[in-house]
């Protein structure tokens, strides 16, 4: 089957500038670098592409021959995208995708999302306070494409947070904590929630909620 240029699904989402206040502020990308990959869509077409995940934005992205950044327009087109190793589903038509990570004979989701939170304004001697006043901003763009204020003199930083979901027929299932979770496998939410104790699980680590989510499914499969 031919493959077409990503360009005939994709939208020009526009060049990101980095933040700066005292020091540059991370850009809020998943990978480091663009990687390569392949966009597949449900009419089994593929094209490949250098590829990466705007968590502040919420949008995958990829990269023009001229290195212009673009964002996926249509994201419910999509089957899977493939980077590496790793396969992200479209979440939603806002452009959102969740990370799929196998667990035994299961999977879960990943909801990597990013948000810049202040840590003052720069005061006397270097150092940083929430009641210094301040009249010079940068400014920046949300995911609505809404222009936001940000001061030249305030301090941000980048925090990193995880949603987890397990897709139970075509729903999003969130968890949270061995309870929640083990709220999604009735009549075994005694022994999830003695399995994460005994463990124990760390929910900030993805690699310890696949090991409680593959425990969840090996008490459904005996």
């Amino acid at each position: 089957m031919k493959t077409f240029r990503l360009c005939f699904y994709l939208l020009i989402a526009g060049c990101f500038n980095s933040l700066f206040a005292q020091e540059e502020v991370s850009n809020g990308m998943l990978f480091p670098e663009f990687e390569k990959g392949t966009v597949i869509f449900k009419t089994g077409t593929r094209s490949s592409a250098s590829l990466n995940y705007d968590m502040l934005r919420q949008q995958m992205l990829f990269l023009e021959a001229d290195s212009t950044v673009m964002a996926i327009a249509n994201p419910l087109d999509i089957s899977v995208v493939i980077i590496g190793e790793r396969r992200f589903l479209p979440a939603s038509s806002q452009g959102d995708f969740y990370e799929e990570v196998q667990a035994g004979k299961g999977s879960f989701f990943v909801k990597h999302r990013a948000a810049l939170l202040s840590q003052g304004k720069a005061a006397a001697y270097g150092g940083y306070s929430q009641t210094s006043s301040s009249t010079s901003f940068s400014r920046w763009y949300d995911s609505n494409g809404n222009s936001v204020n940000l001061s030249m003199n305030e301090k941000f930083r980048l925090e990193i947070k995880c949603t987890y979901y397990l897709k139970i027929g075509d729903s999003y299932k969130s968890f949270f904590s061995a309870k929640s979770f083990g709220k999604l496998f009735k009549g075994h939410e005694s022994e999830i929630e003695e399995y994460a104790k005994k463990q124990p699980i760390d929910f900030s680590k993805i690699e310890d909620v696949s090991r409680m989510v593959e425990y969840g499914y090996g008490l459904i499969s005996n």
